[in-house]
């Protein structure tokens, strides 16, 4: 009966500390000059680039999602990118990033969507988008 007892304490000891491994930690990295790889992403953006390399996703929304007011869904920001002219292949390079559009303006320049942490980067380095910012929860 004892043996049974603690063989039941160690399986839920094992498991409780399965669970304390899951939780996403993130660490600030300090600092550094790549914060500021794309300079149409800004800072705040940057940074969440910076810790989903360094970090990986749960480190990264983790970070991003320390400032409250910004928007997201299951794991994507919420963004909104000015692009220099209207173009419909602009549309679907960020598609096929896994962007999901919401909104593009009358004049095809402003593009509101959600898009996955892992394309920050590659959506920084396209040649049409001239800038890039966080949408405020509504």
């Amino acid at each position: 009966m004892v043996s049974l007892i603690l063989i039941a304490a160690i399986c839920l000891c094992g498991y409780i500390e399965k669970k304390e491994e899951e939780i996403p930690l993130y660490t600030d990295p300090g600092y550094p000059n790549t914060y500021f790889a794309h300079p149409v992403l800004g800072w705040h953006l940057n940074k969440t680039s910076h810790v989903y390399e360094a970090q990986g996703q749960s480190a990264a929304f983790l970070y991003y999602t320390s400032d409250p007011l910004l928007s997201t869904r299951e794991g994507d920001l919420k963004l909104r990118i000015h692009t220099t002219e209207k173009d419909p292949n602009d549309l679907e390079t960020l598609r096929g990033l896994g962007t999901d559009i919401l909104t593009v303006s009358v004049d095809g320049t402003t593009i509101a969507c959600y898009i996955p942490i892992g394309s920050l980067q590659e959506l920084g380095t396209l040649d049409f988008v001239k800038d890039v910012s966080s949408e405020k929860k509504e």
